[in-house]
């Protein structure tokens, strides 16, 4: 095989490989709803907002919620891409660290803390909607 044709040859077997790792990295990134959380458990978590993770794949909320105990448990509540939710209005600045909020949503499979965000509700009463309620 003279070099002209090797050329010829590596580069698409060469892009092929980038975007057969591209896709790779794409599809191991992203999850499924039912592998991490489950869809008929729900539950209505209070506390103190931790830390605002207001980015993609999804915006997290990051909650101290103190249990019946009156142990602080600190529970990852996850919402929906930025984009989605800037469409309804939602900033960085709509929920920021320190704020007390309502947040009711799917539970994390395997009691795992977390939480698929449906709505949260503000300490001025303000109801944020991100998934619609069943």
């Amino acid at each position: 095989m003279s070099k002209e044709s090797y050329r010829q040859l590596l580069s698409p077997v060469t892009a092929i490989l980038v975007l057969c790792f591209l896709l790779a990295r794409i599809a191991y990134g992203h999850h499924s709803f039912t592998a991490e959380f489950v869809a008929d458990k729900t539950a209505t978590l209070s506390g103190t907002i931790t830390d605002v993770w207001f980015r993609n794949p999804h915006v997290r909320y990051i909650m101290h919620v103190e249990n019946e105990s009156g142990d602080v448990e600190t529970w990852d509540a996850r919402g929906s891409p930025v984009v989605w939710l800037a469409r309804k209005g939602w900033t960085k600045d709509t929920i920021k660290v320190g704020d007390k909020v309502q947040m009711y949503g799917f539970l994390g499979r395997d009691g795992i803390k977390m939480l698929s965000i449906m709505t949260i509700t503000l300490a001025d009463g303000t109801v944020l909607i991100d998934q619609v309620p069943e």
